[in-house]
């Protein structure tokens, strides 16, 4: 490395999560264990034998800056180059090079399984005549046709940016969605999701197993008693359905979760009007024995609410929600509290709640008993059977804060979209889709931009604000609105026409076949549009309301909505290629009139390149364009409270270098350094991801990032599972479960670190990955398995930013497996930091 430069390298833990190190100094080395020896052969010569194995030990030397934190706050920046060559171009793919069958439409670049052409590309910008056939590399390249013809000229490449689009991650709602990705993990004991099942749905479960790292699996031997994988159940997720007449699971007796202080939260919804219907159930003894003890949790769909139960030897008791709080329509979250607020060793308080909302309790009188022996039923106690799916099961063998209630209850309201009650720390969190952190921008070549959106469109249902006024045959006169017809829509000028539909009362409008009603527009003027619906003979009446529709692409995830905003940016003018231009309109964008006769905004742009970063950079800091979504504590929603933005001079002296900040200060974590695309290579632009945020006083000391590794190093019981990876884990992992059960303490497994990833710049396999821009970041790996071609750099296909996987091999698992053997700290006084030197050695197999 330079003298001051600093290398980020990430040590893996067994959760996935990493800790990031800034190395002053690397070193690996590779040491082949070996022997050699005399006998007595001819010439008294030596004797080597190789064992075929060798020791890879990585010495890292770094620094930890920053002796107090960070108490001040920073935004995040991007950088986007859309520099493009406006250069010569004929027919084909925008990108050239290698070999290829020539006179296909496709370029060689993207024909790497053809034979090779008639002559080889090269990988300029221009080409050369061989076969008949002319050959160009480089953006713009191409294969085969006439004699390249400069009426040609143009920036082809957006030809292919159409239905392509880029993600730009928001601040603010990586920051939300990172508070709540994971429930809280100390005192966990069973952790049952259905979507940590991989069935297909209507499949028979066998087992359930459990994510919180203890191995408690439910379970249920009998085939005819086994419920059904479902995959449609509330939003969108995945449950463990029920039949309500002898399906359940089992989880064997485990005293952690039976202890004397709980906190249990489900996810469920029952499908039955009446009856009793337990979720889960402890219960050991009947009523009335002096023996019974244990909990359950239910629902009573005859009455219509839930009951938190438990036995204190001969009593049966418990609380119970009012009437009409559990509905058969709708899922609930419910947890169950039970706590010894005096610490007298015996249980004297109750809380239920629903959906976060405190709805029965008890504070006298509790006396619960803990079960000592029974099982833990899902689904079933005694012979009441649970009718409904289940989604998840939580329980902790404490009570929780209310802090640490409210966040696994937003975590669960997040994932199966609920809402929680006002005051609640992570109300109305339910309408925050948990796994939306982008903004997609995508781009559409067959449109135009209208007045009213000039910059791009949330394609999604938007309200146009004007009603009818009245119809006469397909024509419509329109009242009311923020604008005209001609200000909304571009038929004359878009290739991809305009759609919309009709709102009245309480729904949209629907058509004979009962199905809403869509119509294209057709024409426009400033009172009237001119529709062809898609179902003739439907009647429309005045005042009903005009919505613009979506755009349905063939790529779903182009549709957008509350949840996941999409923004489309139409470029049909950006780009005046076509196949037979004529010379003057060949290169640059064009501005037509808008159809209200209005000039079109930077119409004094000559070049394609600068054009689109204007655009970009537009719908980005757009006041019109509402996410539906707060983008900030204030709760915001519109893009100029998202990003602002900045045009510069690229290296080529064109304007069309865009610095995005995002307003919100945070730390982006895993999603820092990267905007995911689908534009190819040689069609994205150059990019430098997100970095530099810091949120204020999240942002950790140089002595707080010490003692996290010292924490983690110096525990030595913390190894939560064997990756099962081949047949020598099989045979190691014989009596690990025996040395966890008596050594490791559940509560404190799971932290130990199993890997490194340590990156590299690269050309070699430069566009081998989308994320590659103008080289390839890519992390040393090592591979027992395969072929030499299997283990040497042009193999890797996989972007430093990816996670390690432990469970892949060769590239794939994106880092080197193995584990810290020597972890030393200089606390360097003058220069304020602390120094350190660490030692990693590589191994397939952790024991």
């Amino acid at each position: 490395m330079d003298a001051g430069e600093r290398m980020p390298v990430r040590l893996v833990q067994e959760n996935g999560d990493t800790i990031s190190l800034d190395a002053t100094a690397i070193d690996i080395t590779v040491e082949r264990q070996q022997s050699n020896f005399a006998i007595p052969l001819m010439d008294a010569k030596r004797m080597g034998i190789d064992l075929n194995q060798s020791q890879v030990q990585i010495e890292v030397q770094g620094v930890f800056a920053d002796d107090t934190g960070q108490e001040t706050t920073a935004q995040a920046t991007a950088i986007l180059d859309f520099y493009q060559p406006q250069q010569i171009v004929t027919w084909g793919q925008p990108v050239g090079g290698g070999g290829g069958n020539t006179g296909s439409p496709v370029s060689s670049g993207f024909n790497t399984g053809g034979s090779s052409g008639f002559g080889g590309a090269t990988t300029g910008l221009g080409g050369f005549l061989a076969g008949g056939g002319s050959f160009s590399g480089g953006i713009g390249g191409s294969l085969g046709g006439g004699v390249t013809d400069f009426s040609d000229m143009g920036n082809r490449i957006l030809q292919h940016w159409n239905k392509k689009y880029i993600d730009f991650p928001v601040a603010y709602w990586v920051e939300a969605s990172g508070a709540l990705l994971n429930p809280v993990t100390s005192g966990l004991q069973l952790w049952l999701k259905a979507d940590s099942l991989p069935e297909s749905d209507g499949s028979p479960v066998e087992s359930w197993s459990d994510s919180s790292g203890n191995g408690r699996n439910a379970a249920q031997t009998n085939p005819s008693l086994q419920p059904t994988y479902r995959t449609d159940g509330i939003n969108g997720k995945p449950y463990i359905g029920l039949n309500g007449d002898d399906q359940y699971l089992e989880v064997p007796f485990s005293p952690f979760f039976n202890s004397e202080e709980f906190t249990i939260f489900t996810v469920a919804k029952t499908n039955a009007s009446s009856g009793d219907h337990p979720i889960i159930s402890s219960i050991e003894g009947s009523t009335g024995d002096s023996d019974a003890k244990g909990y359950a949790l239910f629902y009573d769909a005859s009455n219509k609410d839930s009951l938190a139960q438990w036995r204190e030897g001969g009593t049966d008791d418990n609380v119970t929600t009012a009437a009409n709080t559990i509905k058969n329509t709708d899922g609930y979250i419910l947890t169950y509290t039970m706590d010894d607020t005096d610490a007298d060793s015996e249980s004297d308080t109750v809380n239920l709640f629903i959906n976060g909302s405190l709805k029965a309790s008890q504070a006298s009188s509790v006396g619960y008993i803990p079960n000592t022996a029974a099982n833990l039923f899902i689904g079933r106690q005694g012979t009441n059977y649970f009718n409904g799916g289940i989604y998840e099961i939580i329980i902790y063998n404490r009570v929780l804060t209310v802090a640490e209630r409210e966040e696994v209850e937003g975590y669960l309201a997040f994932k199966y979209g609920m809402n929680l009650p006002r005051g609640h720390e992570y109300a109305g969190t339910g309408n925050f889709y948990h796994s939306t952190r982008h903004i997609r921008v995508a781009f559409d070549k067959h449109m135009v931009a209208s007045v009213k959106e000039p910059y791009g469109f949330l394609n999604q249902q938007r309200d146009t604000g004007m009603t009818i006024g009245s119809v006469s045959g397909n024509v419509i006169t329109v009242t009311g609105g923020t604008g005209k017809p001609n200000e909304w829509f571009e038929p004359t000028e878009s290739e991809r026409m305009s759609r919309v539909l009709f709102f009245r009362g309480a729904q949209f409008v629907k058509d004979t076949n009962d199905d809403i009603l869509f119509a294209t527009v057709t024409a426009v003027n400033a009172t009237t549009l001119t529709i062809n619906p898609d179902t003739p003979g439907t009647t429309l009446n005045q005042h009903d309301k005009i919505y613009i529709s979506p755009i349905f692409y063939e790529d779903s995830s182009l549709v957008g909505s509350g949840a996941g905003p999409v923004i489309v940016i139409p470029i049909q003018n950006a780009d005046t290629f076509d196949e037979n231009a004529a010379p003057e309109k060949a290169v640059g964008p064009e501005f037509p009139t808008h159809e209200d006769g209005s000039a079109r905004d930077s119409n004094s742009l000559t070049r394609t390149d600068e054009y689109i970063t204007y655009l970009i950079s537009k719908a980005l800091t757009s006041s019109y364009i509402d996410t539906g979504k707060a983008v900030n504590i204030l709760n915001e929603t519109t893009m100029d409270k998202v990003f602002s933005v900045a045009i510069a001079e690229s290296a080529h002296a064109h304007n069309c270098r865009l610095t995005i900040t995002q307003q919100y200060a945070s730390s982006l974590g895993a999603l820092s350094d990267t905007i995911n695309t689908t534009l190819g290579v040689g069609q994205m632009p150059v990019t430098q991801g997100f970095s530099g945020g810091r949120s204020g006083k999240r942002v950790k000391s140089g002595g707080d990032k010490v003692q996290d590794l010292l924490g983690i190093l110096a525990n030595s019981n913390n190894y939560a599972d064997n990756p099962d990876l081949n047949f020598a884990t099989d045979i190691l992992s014989a009596g690990i479960d025996f040395l966890n059960n008596q050594v490791n303490a559940p509560d404190y497994s799971g932290d130990y670190i199993r890997g490194i990833q340590i990156p590299y710049l690269s050309k070699a396999t430069k566009g081998k990955n989308a994320l590659d821009s103008h080289v390839a970041q890519r992390n040393f790996f090592l591979t027992t398995e395969g072929s030499t071609g299997q283990k040497v750099s042009t193999i890797n296909d996989i972007h430093a930013s990816r996670l390690f996987s432990h469970s892949a091999e060769g590239h794939r698992k994106n880092g080197i497996s193995g584990l810290v053997t020597n972890f030393g700290v200089h606390r360097e006084a003058e220069m304020k930091a602390y120094e350190f030197s660490l030692t990693f050695m590589a191994a397939d197999i952790i024991l």
